[in-house]
């Protein structure tokens, strides 16, 4: 049977104006390329997020963390997406999977929730290095660190990403910074000690089509899960 990924979605609002909540194609399809059945993970409470700051909503309940559970627990993996902001169930997911030995992978602001889940803050960008553009192009170089997981993934140390983020993460107090951005912007976050609990900055959802780099991270991932 093909292993269930979890897609954390994500609030939104239609052209014509409606509140809904999200799975974003580009992580559903790629996917389904690697084999998975991609199934929604929603906020199992009946706030709406749309708009909304994490200030702005009440925290889950012990009921609706007990709902989250239920359908994190049908996963073999969960993916956490990019958004708009770091919501009290993204860190509440997060911590179970960690604490569940879940494969996880978080992408853009799904890796900022990794390092705000770390102990670490977010902080708007104000760098020369453009990190707001196209997810579709290269924007610019990533060092990673040798003495990584992701680079024994990657096996290489410097390479090109796209960009399309207006925060970054500071000052993490667990985890691993693993990649950085010339201007020193973190860029890929990961622990260790878990079989898969990986965070990058960059948009390989959107590159996979062409990109090694981000057809290796997936593989990866879903070999992790396979293994399970």
């Amino acid at each position: 049977m093909k292993p269930f990924i979890g897609i954390m979605e994500r609030p939104e609002k239609t052209r014509g104006q409606n509140s809904v909540t999200v799975m974003y194609d580009d992580v559903r399809t790629v996917v389904i390329s690697c084999g998975g059945i991609p199934i929604g993970i929603v906020p199992t409470s009946t706030t709406s997020y749309v708009d909304k700051k994490a200030s702005d909503v009440p925290v889950l309940t012990d009921e609706e963390k007990k709902d989250l559970n239920c359908l994190l627990a049908l996963c073999s993996g969960v993916i956490f997406p990019g958004g708009d902001e770091v919501m009290d169930y993204d860190l509440y997911a997060l911590d179970y999977c960690y604490k569940n030995q879940i494969p996880t992978l978080g992408i853009c602001m799904g890796m900022q929730a990794m390092g705000v889940y770390f102990d670490g803050y977010l902080k708007e960008i104000h760098t020369s290095n453009h990190h707001r553009q196209n997810k579709q192009s290269y924007a610019h170089t990533v060092k990673l660190d040798k003495n990584s997981k992701l680079y024994q993934i990657l096996q290489k140390e410097m390479f090109q990403v796209n960009s399309f983020h207006k925060y970054m993460v500071k000052d993490i107090k667990k985890g691993h910074v693993v990649a950085i951005a010339s201007d020193d912007v973190i860029e890929a976050l990961e622990d260790q000690n878990h079989p898969f609990f990986i965070g990058v900055q960059w948009h390989p959802e959107t590159l996979f089509t062409y990109d090694m780099m981000s057809q290796k991270l997936f593989k990866h991932f879903f070999e992790i899960i396979k293994k399970r």
